[in-house]
């Protein structure tokens, strides 16, 4: 994209790419979805939204140290940003690290300390290149478990940990975000195929991006039928939302840039909290 010399437009795209390339703006999302799910359920202890966005810091800001293998010549471009401002990718994991001990101090119990250690554990082991080194490196080297291990992490976190310290069933929580979040992370892998080293063998890889976009819609409209029957939201103001959801992924396309992937579709959360909030009103 050309560079504008307006000043205005270059210093908001610069706060822009600040707060998604320091992992900012997923952090945010991760705060919405647990948000959203502590409201759907009408919670009654404390929120974690705080925590799970401080660990998404540190977590994300860990894997960006052990990019996925790609094709000669070619990379992301919040690699490229992430090399021009180490500092700031540093920044944003020490602040994460701070406040996750600030609020694991808060929370404090034996069950929560558990049930992260062992999130913790799965973030960990999923970019590490010295863990099946000879398939790429890491649990995302194994054939078709990348997208597994996103939306498991991010149900068990936003949904599972909310629901199971509350008292409550956790099982369908878990089941809605597990596919609604596997439903929005295929556009990403869809457009990183041409890129990802054949070492990591993602979903389009394996049935081809056309399926891959179905079963993005799949899964979404799964979520759909999980929140509405199992979870009791209205139908109607839950399947507006979730055209539009269904249309980002369609437009969703290499071609649109980065930020489209980063911003539009990781800030999709925030309006299925507005969703769950709004709920009463509509």
């Amino acid at each position: 994209m050309e560079r504008s010399f307006n000043p205005f437009i270059n210093t908001a795209l610069g706060v822009v790419r600040l707060l998604v390339y320091a992992n900012f703006w997923v952090a945010g999302a991760v705060f919405a979805l647990t948000l959203a799910t502590e409201k759907i359920l009408n919670s009654s202890t404390p929120s974690v939204a705080l925590l799970n966005a401080a660990g998404t810091l540190v977590i994300y800001g860990f894997a960006r140290f052990f990019e996925g293998p790609s094709e000669a010549d070619s990379s992301s471009k919040i690699t490229a940003w992430r090399k021009r401002m180490p500092k700031i990718s540093w920044m944003s994991m020490v602040l994460g690290a701070g406040l996750s001990i600030v609020e694991i101090t808060r929370l404090f119990s034996i069950e929560l300390v558990g049930l992260y250690l062992f999130a913790a554990g799965i973030a960990v082991l999923y970019p590490l290149p010295f863990l099946l080194r000879k398939r790429g490196g890491g649990l995302r080297s194994v054939p078709g478990l990348k997208l597994f291990l996103i939306a498991f992490t991010w149900a068990f976190t936003t949904a599972f940990i909310p629901a199971y310290l509350d008292g409550q069933s956790p099982i369908l929580p878990f089941l809605e975000r597990f596919l609604w979040t596997a439903a929005l992370t295929i556009p990403f892998d869809v457009r990183d195929s041409s890129i990802d080293s054949n070492s990591i063998k993602t979903l389009p890889h394996l049935v081809g991006p056309r399926n891959s976009i179905f079963i993005a819609h799949g899964l979404l409209w799964l979520s759909f039928l999980v929140l509405t029957t199992g979870l009791a939201l209205a139908a109607f103001p839950t399947f507006i939302t979730f055209v539009f959801f269904a249309t980002i992924i369609i437009v969703a396309n290499p071609n649109l840039g980065d930020l489209y992937y980063s911003l539009l579709i990781e800030g999709l959360p925030w309006i299925l909290l507005g969703l769950v909030w709004r709920m009463p009103y509509l």
